[in-house]
Protein backbone atom coordinates (compact mmCIF):
# COMPACT_ATOMS: atom_id res chain seq x y z
CA UNK A 1 0.00 0.00 0.00
CA UNK A 2 1.00 3.61 -0.31
CA UNK A 3 1.05 3.94 3.50
CA UNK A 4 3.43 0.99 3.76
CA UNK A 5 5.89 2.91 1.58
CA UNK A 6 6.28 5.61 4.22
CA UNK A 7 5.67 4.12 7.68
CA UNK A 8 6.14 0.70 9.24
CA UNK A 9 4.72 -0.73 12.48
CA UNK A 10 7.20 -1.71 15.19
CA UNK A 11 6.34 -3.59 18.39
CA UNK A 12 8.27 -2.51 21.49
CA UNK A 13 7.34 -3.79 24.92
CA UNK A 14 4.00 -5.04 23.62
CA UNK A 15 3.10 -1.63 22.20
CA UNK A 16 2.81 -0.86 18.48
CA UNK A 17 4.42 2.34 17.32
CA UNK A 18 5.05 3.66 13.83
CA UNK A 19 8.45 4.56 12.44
CA UNK A 20 9.82 5.60 9.07
CA UNK A 21 9.77 2.85 6.45
CA UNK A 22 12.90 1.48 4.77
CA UNK A 23 12.12 3.77 1.82
CA UNK A 24 12.16 6.92 3.96
CA UNK A 25 15.31 5.80 5.78
CA UNK A 26 17.04 5.08 2.44
CA UNK A 27 16.07 8.54 1.15
CA UNK A 28 17.48 10.20 4.29
CA UNK A 29 20.68 8.15 4.55
CA UNK A 30 21.58 7.83 0.87
CA UNK A 31 21.09 4.07 0.73
CA UNK A 32 19.98 1.92 -2.16
CA UNK A 33 16.33 0.89 -1.99
CA UNK A 34 15.62 -2.47 -3.65
CA UNK A 35 11.97 -2.96 -4.61
CA UNK A 36 11.32 -6.60 -5.55
CA UNK A 37 8.47 -7.68 -7.84
CA UNK A 38 7.45 -4.08 -8.49
CA UNK A 39 5.33 -5.38 -11.38
CA UNK A 40 3.02 -6.90 -8.74
CA UNK A 41 2.55 -3.60 -6.88
CA UNK A 42 -0.80 -1.82 -7.03
CA UNK A 43 -0.94 1.01 -9.60
CA UNK A 44 -1.12 3.68 -6.88
CA UNK A 45 2.15 2.40 -5.37
CA UNK A 46 3.82 2.44 -8.79
CA UNK A 47 2.56 6.01 -9.24
CA UNK A 48 4.10 7.12 -5.94
CA UNK A 49 7.43 5.46 -6.77
CA UNK A 50 7.35 7.06 -10.23
CA UNK A 51 6.83 10.48 -8.66
CA UNK A 52 9.70 9.92 -6.25
CA UNK A 53 12.11 8.81 -8.98
CA UNK A 54 10.98 11.23 -11.70
CA UNK A 55 10.14 14.37 -9.73
CA UNK A 56 12.31 13.65 -6.68
CA UNK A 57 9.44 14.57 -4.39
CA UNK A 58 6.85 12.65 -2.40
CA UNK A 59 4.04 13.84 -0.16
CA UNK A 60 3.59 11.52 2.81
CA UNK A 61 0.36 10.72 4.66
CA UNK A 62 1.70 12.21 7.91
CA UNK A 63 2.13 15.63 6.27
CA UNK A 64 5.85 15.43 5.64
CA UNK A 65 7.31 15.89 2.17
CA UNK A 66 10.41 14.38 0.63
CA UNK A 67 12.21 16.94 -1.53
CA UNK A 68 15.31 16.70 -3.71
CA UNK A 69 16.98 19.83 -2.35
CA UNK A 70 15.59 21.50 0.72
CA UNK A 71 15.63 25.26 1.03
CA UNK A 72 17.19 26.78 4.14
CA UNK A 73 13.74 27.17 5.69
CA UNK A 74 12.84 23.55 4.85
CA UNK A 75 16.06 22.20 6.42
CA UNK A 76 14.96 23.54 9.80
CA UNK A 77 11.41 22.24 9.38
CA UNK A 78 10.70 18.62 10.45
CA UNK A 79 7.91 18.46 7.84
CA UNK A 80 10.52 18.23 5.08
CA UNK A 81 12.93 15.39 4.39
CA UNK A 82 15.81 16.18 2.07
CA UNK A 83 16.71 13.40 -0.34
CA UNK A 84 20.32 12.34 0.11
CA UNK A 85 22.26 12.77 -3.17
CA UNK A 86 23.39 9.12 -3.05
CA UNK A 87 19.86 7.69 -2.76
CA UNK A 88 19.12 5.17 -5.51
CA UNK A 89 16.28 2.78 -6.39
CA UNK A 90 16.70 -0.66 -7.91
CA UNK A 91 13.34 -1.97 -9.09
CA UNK A 92 13.15 -5.70 -9.82
CA UNK A 93 10.30 -6.81 -12.07
CA UNK A 94 9.25 -9.75 -14.18
CA UNK A 95 9.04 -9.35 -17.92
CA UNK A 96 5.60 -8.20 -19.05
CA UNK A 97 3.12 -10.79 -20.24
CA UNK A 98 2.31 -14.42 -19.58
CA UNK A 99 2.80 -16.08 -17.11
CA UNK A 100 3.50 -13.12 -14.82
CA UNK A 101 0.54 -10.86 -15.63
CA UNK A 102 1.45 -8.10 -13.21
CA UNK A 103 0.93 -4.37 -13.69
CA UNK A 104 2.36 -2.60 -16.71
CA UNK A 105 5.39 -1.27 -14.82
CA UNK A 106 7.53 -0.97 -17.94
CA UNK A 107 4.96 1.17 -19.74
CA UNK A 108 4.56 3.39 -16.67
CA UNK A 109 8.14 3.70 -15.44
CA UNK A 110 10.42 1.96 -17.95
CA UNK A 111 11.83 5.25 -19.21
CA UNK A 112 12.98 6.20 -15.69
CA UNK A 113 15.19 3.17 -15.16
CA UNK A 114 18.04 1.50 -16.96
CA UNK A 115 16.40 -1.84 -17.82
CA UNK A 116 18.34 -5.08 -18.06
CA UNK A 117 16.86 -8.48 -18.95
CA UNK A 118 18.39 -11.34 -17.00
CA UNK A 119 17.68 -14.95 -17.93
CA UNK A 120 17.35 -17.74 -15.39
CA UNK A 121 20.59 -19.65 -14.75
CA UNK A 122 21.06 -22.89 -16.68
CA UNK A 123 20.37 -26.16 -14.76
CA UNK A 124 24.04 -26.83 -14.00
CA UNK A 125 24.50 -23.35 -12.52
CA UNK A 126 21.31 -23.73 -10.48
CA UNK A 127 22.56 -27.04 -9.07
CA UNK A 128 25.95 -25.53 -8.22
CA UNK A 129 24.28 -22.61 -6.46
CA UNK A 130 21.95 -24.91 -4.50
CA UNK A 131 24.81 -27.21 -3.48
CA UNK A 132 26.72 -24.20 -2.16
CA UNK A 133 23.83 -23.17 0.10
CA UNK A 134 22.77 -26.73 0.99
CA UNK A 135 25.98 -28.80 0.97
CA UNK A 136 24.41 -31.67 2.95
CA UNK A 137 21.48 -32.18 0.57
CA UNK A 138 21.87 -35.16 -1.73
CA UNK A 139 22.59 -34.30 -5.39
CA UNK A 140 19.61 -36.42 -6.44
CA UNK A 141 17.35 -34.16 -4.38
CA UNK A 142 18.86 -31.04 -5.92
CA UNK A 143 18.20 -32.40 -9.40
CA UNK A 144 14.45 -32.66 -8.80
Amino acid sequence: TVQALTVAPVVEGGVIRWEDSPLVKAVQRGHILVVDEVDKAPPEVVGVLKGLVEDKTMNMADGRTIVARATEAQRNNPDFIEMHPRFRVIALANRPGYPFLGNNFFATCGDLFSCHGIDNPDPASQRELLSYYAPTVAPSTLDK
